[in-house]
């Protein structure tokens, strides 16, 4: 299975103000926003420069983000993809991105869990994790604990007999144990029913109780 890692949920800009429209997305990915002839000319007003400083830092943040599930997702890691947004100046700057991480399990379990520990690892490497990598990070985890549960499924079949044969062990000596204890105690009552009856009327040591 591949899941989608992705800093979409953090940066999807309107960095718009109150009242103005972003276009929608154009068909190579980008949105424009707030693009007008003086942008063309390169005269930005405050304004415009605002928001050009801020889709700079934003563009950094996306590149970065996405890197870090690159360089954490090792091979299950693939490349990243951009939605782009046009600048008042005129310039594509990324807003969101994505990359696709393989989340499938493996044939062999403890392969699986060294994957999914990956997978995981990719997912969470952002100091920003988006909702959508939070996702990711709960399925690997859920994929996880079922190759441990087959594991353990493995451990307890007939590779672990001599775990079966410990138990048994145990329950021999579990069975050794009642009659070992029995015996004496049986002797002991015993013995005491036939003090008992051999010293009627006389104490019975340092616990002072009649009989």
């Amino acid at each position: 299975m591949v899941a989608g890692v992705s800093s979409s949920g953090v940066y999807g800009v309107p960095l718009l103000r109150p009242g103005q429209q972003a276009r929608d997305r154009s068909p190579d990915g980008q949105k424009d926003i707030g693009q007008n002839t003086a942008g063309l000319s390169g005269t930005l007003t405050d304004d415009q420069q605002r928001q050009v400083q801020e889709l700079k830092r934003i563009d950094a943040n996306v590149r970065q983000h996405e890197a870090a599930h690159q360089a954490a997702g090792g091979p299950h890691a693939g490349g990243a993809s951009f939605t782009f947004t046009r600048g008042p100046d005129g310039k594509n700057y990324a807003t969101a991105g994505e990359v696709q991480v393989d989340a499938g399990a493996e044939s062999d379990p403890e392969a699986t869990v060294r994957k999914m520990d990956t997978v995981k690892a990719a997912a969470l490497a952002p100091s920003d994790p988006s909702a959508q990598d939070l996702r990711v990070a709960q399925q690997a985890d859920a994929t996880k604990m079922q190759a441990q549960q087959e594991l353990r499924r493995k451990g307890s079949g007939p590779g672990s007999r001599s775990g079966g044969s410990s138990d048994g062990q145990d329950g021999s000596e579990g069975g050794a144990t009642p009659s070992d204890t029995a015996a004496p105690a049986l002797a002991a009552r015993g013995a005491a029913a036939y003090a008992s009856a051999y010293g009627i009327g006389q104490r019975t040591g340092t616990a002072g109780i009649m009989v």
